[in-house]
């Protein structure tokens, strides 16, 4: 069918040459009604790099010339105040009844409420909506130009076959630029550097982004990854607006290198297992439609590599187990006007636009021509999974323990269009009692691919593929993993969950998205004061408040007891003497607006352990904190960590550049964090009196964190702020000459596994880990352990193990689990868990009158680790405490 279509429409195209607005790999002729490019900016598609401002005005522009077949919908504003715009695109027929087609739609993503024939005949008289999404990664520049033109070429379009077809037959979503921010970060470095003529060679300026580079949104989110966590306005509002229409069809146009071609679908194996038969098809459909206009057009292109559809956070995977067919295409890019390839051939910014328009047309063509069966795959998508009786069938989550986390999380599922009862307090089920009550997740509901996938601590990689990926290490190459293999939310939230292999009868109540959380108080008489009890960060975040509302703290590094009430260690006792005259108003304004929890204190008597007088209990203060930031740093760890601070715990994080540091007044703050390491480095850009600074500052009472591979620099010799070894592979050779020089001693071998050991790397470091969950374990004796008693799960990626600390020179406060506990989701190698086990995951240990810490796997990762959030927050908020600095 779609050859004849294309050969038709070549034909159209072959017959209508001359009176264009101008040239497109369509050649199709224009309306000359519609505002074309270079009316209104005075350039043509892909001349020139549209900045995000009038990539929205265009929207406008396009809507004021078409009012009948387009609607411009703001769905968000960037954090720096940008508008984020998606452009409706349909008939006027169409959009004249677009509230009853939105219902329908709605009534489709849930088809329980429908019989037989109340589905068929919404299948048959609903328009598909293809949701086309561009520039999610500032810097990837051509697809929100390619964007524009998708939008204009479907208005102006005259006697277009194709275009006919899918304004028949489809709703066009165009939103051109999804990170307005990054894009804007990118035009300024390119503009900056542009000079007389555009240059191709990649080394010039405007090729050459300086740090962190347009790829991020404001807070250095790579918002690719962010789509189950939903940390950014960016794509909140994103997710709610396909939530909104319930698209069938989803693209997420990307760049690449620009040594490459064109990527589409299908994808890369592997394929996360949630995915139907129905939508790999669709890929396939899709792809060999986009093969014809490529090879008719002389564009090249590649399949089925490198772009895996497995990690739910992807622009494309997201709206996959939402039910949609949703596809990466990614394009060699110019990163600017012109660029030249390694072969020699020359690759312009033009040339981007004109292949994701391409795509894009293809897209929506496809979806036009088999309109019927993908919203009849779409409902049967949702349909199978409201209907499955899989094993297990729900799971509970416990309210008890971290609470702060488990209450966040079941929003944040509820604002995913998945169902979450609350269950009540001492409710029983599945095996497990809830005292502090907890919530119901069913997974035979529409949404409840993505619930499964998002709560089970494992989603399982294809057999044959990992057999495939452990066949290539032995051989000595990379693996083809992608992204993390563990993302289960209840593992990073820390927060307790139970399987339950069938659904439990139980009373719940529908958990609101945007709900507020509940402070939890008690009667107890509150005469001497009050105790904020550490047991999550959300109590952590109350701490907080009251520390920049002048409130006199102090916090206990030993549990005690109070009648019958026992309070963990970390927990901060908050005087009535010496505090402000409203205390009980404040307290019990911020705990509501932290939805924590607080208790009264008749007096100072403590029944067990040290009483507030001790010399256990050390004074807190608001602290101020400071972060390196720029070289030598990794954007996205520095921008995820400031945002954990800053947007979730309203803790201001004041950016040193890394070249500063020398000269700056680090005395002025109570906390340095360093952020993962860039791939220049820390100690390059520091320099030796930028690392002498950092010394004198935690000798005289400072807080050092360090997070991540940052830990390689605090452990450097010529750093030596903590006694910290990295590990060699076990299994590697440990003569690092070996293989060295003209002459070596001659070998006789046995077998291949002598082969093997001399073949690999001498004293080479373990193999990277992708990215999987482990379990660790507190030292309760270690203050930054405060709120860990029963342990977390960390994300565990690269190669970086570090071996065990004697007791006299650092402390370890939590460590690695034991090997046969260690594994707590997704996929290790063998020999890397084997290695790993027991070994430190954070140290910390006294410099003079301050100390450093070290968090061997960073805790901020993507801000979607937030059972860790209290490990940041013990080193920020109780930290300073602990320092000997004279105040």
């Amino acid at each position: 069918m779609y050859r004849a279509i294309l050969a038709a429409s070549l034909a159209f195209i072959t017959a209508s040459g001359g009176a264009l607005a101008q040239a497109t790999p369509f050649d199709t002729r224009y309306d000359p009604a519609i505002p074309d490019f270079r009316a209104t900016f005075g350039y043509d598609f892909g001349e020139e790099i549209t900045p995000p401002e009038d990539a929205i005005d265009y929207l406008y522009t396009l809507e004021a010339a078409a009012p009948d077949r387009v609607e411009v919908v703001e769905y968000a504003r960037s954090w720096e105040g940008r508008p984020l715009a998606y452009a409706v695109i349909a008939s006027p027929d169409t959009l004249a009844r677009i509230d009853e087609i939105q219902s329908g739609l709605a009534s489709l993503a849930d088809p329980r409420g429908l019989d037989a024939v109340s589905r068929d005949a919404l299948i048959a008289d609903l328009p598909a909506v293809v949701w086309l999404s561009y520039g999610v990664h500032g810097n990837e520049i051509s697809s929100t130009d390619a964007g524009l033109r998708t939008a204009y070429h479907l208005l102006a379009a005259q006697n277009d076959p194709i275009v006919e077809t899918i304004f028949e037959n489809t709703i066009i979503v165009v939103d051109p630029t999804q990170n307005p921010d990054g894009r804007n970060r990118f035009l300024q470095t390119f503009r900056s550097a542009r000079g007389l003529e555009a240059s191709a060679d990649r080394y010039t300026a405007e090729h050459d982004e300086p740090w962190p580079g347009g790829r991020y949104n404001h807070y250095l989110f790579d918002l690719n990854r962010d789509w189950f966590a939903r940390t950014q306005p960016e794509t909140r509002g994103r997710t709610q607006a396909i939530l909104d229409w319930r698209p069938v069809v989803v693209v997420d146009a990307h760049e690449m290198s620009g040594d490459s071609t064109y990527f589409f679908a299908p994808s890369a194996e592997p394929f996360n297992p949630e995915i139907v038969q129905s939508q790999r098809d669709a890929q396939d459909l899709i792809g060999r439609n986009h093969g014809d206009w490529f090879d008719r057009l002389g564009y090249a292109f590649f399949t089925r590599e490198v772009y895996d559809a497995f990690y739910p956070g992807y622009g494309d995977m997201w709206p996959t187990l939402q039910g949609a067919v949703a596809m990466t295409y990614e394009q060699g890019s110019a990163r600017g006007l012109e660029w030249r390839r390694r072969d020699g051939s020359m690759l312009t910014y033009g040339d981007g636009v004109d292949h994701h328009f391409v795509a894009s047309v293809s897209t929506a063509q496809v979806v036009a021509e088999n309109r019927e069966r993908f919203l009849s795959d779409f409902v049967a998508f949702r349909d199978s999974a409201a209907t499955s009786s899989r094993d297990p069938q729900a799971m509970m989550l416990s309210l008890s323990g971290n609470r702060w986390s488990a209450e966040r999380m079941a929003r944040n599922l509820a604002a995913q269009g998945i169902e979450v009862g609350r269950v009540a307090p001492g409710t029983s089920a599945c095996g497990a009692r809830f005292d502090e009550g907890g919530f119901l997740v069913r997974f035979d509901q529409p949404a409840g691919r993505l619930a499964r996938t998002l709560l089970e601590p494992t989603t399982d990689l294809p057999a044959d593929f990992m057999q495939e990926q452990e066949a290539r290490r032995a051989d000595g190459l990379g693996h083809e993993l992608y992204d993390v293999t563990a993302w289960s939310l209840p593992l990073m939230s820390n927060v307790d969950a139970t399987s339950c292999r069938r659904t439990p009868s139980i009373a719940t109540e529908a958990v609101a998205p945007e709900a507020p959380i509940e402070r939890v108080t008690t009667d107890h008489n509150a005469a001497w004061g009050y105790v904020i009890p550490w047991t999550d960060a959300g109590q952590a975040r109350l701490v907080a408040a009251l520390g920049r509302e002048g409130v006199t703290m102090r916090t206990s590094d030993l549990d005690f007891r109070i009648g019958d009430r026992r309070f963990p260690r970390g927990s901060v006792v908050i005087p009535r003497h010496g505090a402000p005259d409203d205390l009980d108003a404040l307290i019990n304004r911020l705990a509501a607006e932290s939805g924590a929890r607080f208790e009264g204190m008749e007096s100072s008597w403590v029944d067990e352990g040290p009483n507030p007088g001790s010399g256990n209990f050390l004074t807190m203060r608001a602290p101020s904190v400071a972060m390196l930031w720029d070289e030598g740093t990794d954007p996205t760890s520095a921008g995820a960590t400031r945002y954990v601070l800053e947007r979730r715990y309203d803790i201001p994080v004041s950016v040193i550049r890394v070249g500063s540091v020398s000269r700056a007044q680090l005395d002025n703050y109570d906390v340095l964090i360093i952020p993962e390491q860039g791939w220049t480095g820390l100690s390059g850009a520091l320099g030796n009196s930028g690392t002498a600074a950092i010394r004198t500052y935690v000798r005289g009472g400072g807080i050092l964190v360090g997070l991540g591979d940052a830990t390689r620099w605090l452990a450097d010799s010529d750093t030596g702020l903590i006694p910290a070894q990295r590990e060699r592979a076990a299994d590697a050779p440990r003569d690092a000459s070996a293989g060295s020089g003209e002459i070596v001693d001659g070998t006789v071998l046995a077998n291949e596994g002598e082969l093997q050991v001399l073949e690999a790397e001498a004293g080479a470091l373990p193999e990277s880990s992708p990215g999987a969950l482990v379990h660790v374990e507190a030292n309760e004796n270690a203050w930054m352990s405060a709120g860990y008693t029963d342990g977390a799960a960390a994300l565990v990626m690269g190669s970086d193990i570090y071996a065990p600390v004697s007791l006299g020179d650092a402390t370890t406060a939590l460590r690695f689990a034991a090997r046969d506990e260690l594994l707590a989701g997704g996929y290790l190698w063998e020999e890397y868990a084997d290695q790993l086990a027991l070994k430190p995951f954070v140290l910390s240990t006294r410099q003079g009158a301050g100390h450093v810490v070290a968090i061997t796997q960073s805790p901020t990762t993507r801000a979607y680790l937030e059972g860790l959030d209290l490990l940041l927050l013990n080193a920020v908020l109780l930290g300073p405490a602990h320092s000997r600095a004279l105040r």
